[in-house]
């Protein structure tokens, strides 16, 4: 058996995330985009890297595949945003963009307007300070990606 453990399905995390509380699906996205906007960073990194200091073809190959894959990674962690919009909204709920996500990507922590008890957007939630998810954080998210 594999010491790695196999990324959580999109129909399991749809499920899982049924049960959660509003906070902590829009604390999901927010963690989610995060972590987008650091592969997006580091494969801006690895970009320049090829460009302007690789040695061999070969190198230069290896840190493609790389780039490639954090690419995957993101895609699939759009997705599961995807999916937690459709489980806001299959809530009754409306889905509340995140700020200008290009800006944030330069920040260290996104943070989105998360609903308050009265449905009325209400605080600001940075997404340290999010509940405890019981979707299993490294596994929903496909793969970890690879970063610099």
């Amino acid at each position: 058996m594999s010491t790695e453990s196999l990324p959580i399905t999109l129909a399991a995390f749809a499920e899982a995330i049924k049960e959660l509380p509003l906070s902590t699906v829009y604390a999901k996205a927010s963690e989610l985009r995060n972590s987008i906007a650091h592969l997006r960073r580091s494969n801006e990194e690895l970009r320049a890297f090829v460009n302007e200091s690789c040695d061999t073809e070969g190198e230069a190959r290896e840190l493609e595949t790389y780039i490639t894959e954090n690419e995957q990674v993101m895609g699939s962690m759009n997705e599961r945003i995807s999916l937690l919009k459709s489980e806001i909204e299959g809530r009754g709920q409306q889905w509340i963009e995140m700020e200008d996500t290009a800006a944030n990507e330069d920040q260290q922590s996104s943070s989105v307007f998360a609903p308050g008890t009265n449905g009325v957007a209400g605080e600001r939630r940075n997404s340290v300070q999010h509940e405890s998810s019981t979707v299993d954080t490294q596994n929903d998210q496909g793969q970890n990606g690879v970063y610099l």
